[in-house]
């Protein structure tokens, strides 16, 4: 079946080859706000309004059973169960796990989503290599997480990866590639083709225009990149199953495990944590992301042109 599911990857390379010539590049960026339309934004907020009200309501009981004595007997208010969760250190630990394999994830993650982008959309190395790494990012996208969590169960059974948080990591990163690296070469592909060039003319070298130039404009994308690894790391369950041990279990992993035994209230309170700690992660990096966002270069090219001139003179 996972070979099977390989086939749209097929189409979506051949997709992405034909969307790629109609790549557009900028050399600034302009801000553009939408006219206020009453009619328009009433209508569009009440439908958005609507549909997060209906995708709440099913969820609703989520944050319903967790401040409840026993749902649906005694309906009284309580904060037992998460005191309970809390002071149990073997579930507390599974929620510190969980934030170090997002974190851990999200770092490595976006760096070799970067890399990889930066190989593909900025250098010059022939077309079959970035054909090989193009191909690489989308079919690890058309693969199941269960199919691959199960590869890597086969593939590093007795080996010294065996139930590490390394192998969980490293899982991560391959399973939720294709997208970063897909945002990130989108992302780089929009600048200006000559701002190497330009800065080789300074005297600059190419890694120094990467990391002096390129990095400061794709800012804003790498910390959503980071964001996205983050998030996907804390909820994700389907490859990490069948590869986390018992001291590298994370939460995903013990509430399939507590929903075993009936365990529905710290199911729930995990749940919630892992809910809340997203929001909190989401809203941090989008503000972050918002902040970063600017045009570096321009300034970047004025203080080098500015330079040169206090030389020859």
């Amino acid at each position: 079946m996972a070979v099977v599911m390989l086939v749209p990857s097929v189409i979506s390379i051949t997709v992405l080859k034909i969307l790629e010539k109609y790549q557009i590049r900028y050399n600034k960026i302009s801000k553009i706000e939408l006219k206020k339309n009453r009619v328009r934004d009433g209508l569009c907020g009440g439908v958005s309004i609507l549909l997060i009200v209906s995708v709440l309501s099913v969820f609703a009981v989520i944050f319903v059973i967790p401040f409840v004595e026993e749902w649906p007997y005694r309906l009284s208010f309580t904060l037992d169960n998460f005191r309970n969760v809390f002071e149990d250190p073997n579930l507390f630990n599974v929620y510190t796990n969980s934030l170090f394999v997002a974190a851990a994830t999200a770092a490595l993650g976006t760096i070799a989503a970067y890399g990889s982008a930066l190989v593909t959309a900025r250098s010059k190395i022939s077309q079959k290599a970035k054909d090989m790494i193009e191909g690489i990012a989308l079919v690890t996208n058309t693969i199941p997480g269960m199919v691959l969590g199960l590869a890597f169960l086969f593939l590093f059974s007795g080996t010294g990866l065996q139930n590490t948080f390394l192998l969980i990591i490293i899982c991560n990163v391959v399973h939720f590639f294709s997208t970063p690296y897909l945002m990130m070469k989108s992302s780089l592909g929009k600048m200006n083709a000559s701002w190497e060039t330009t800065a080789m003319l300074m005297g600059d070298s190419w890694a120094k225009t990467i990391l002096r130039i390129v990095t400061p404009n794709a800012l804003s994308t790498i910390i959503e990149v980071f964001s996205y690894y983050f998030i996907n790391a804390m909820v994700t369950i389907s490859a990490v199953i069948f590869i986390a041990g018992a001291r590298t279990m994370v939460i995903t992993t013990k509430i399939k495990e507590l929903q075993y035994y009936n365990k529905f209230n710290e199911v729930f309170v995990l749940s919630l944590l892992i809910l809340a700690t997203n929001i909190i992660g989401k809203f941090a990096f989008t503000k972050l992301a918002g902040v970063t966002e600017g045009g570096a270069a321009g300034q970047f090219f004025k203080l080098h042109i500015r330079k040169n001139k206090e030389r020859s003179l």
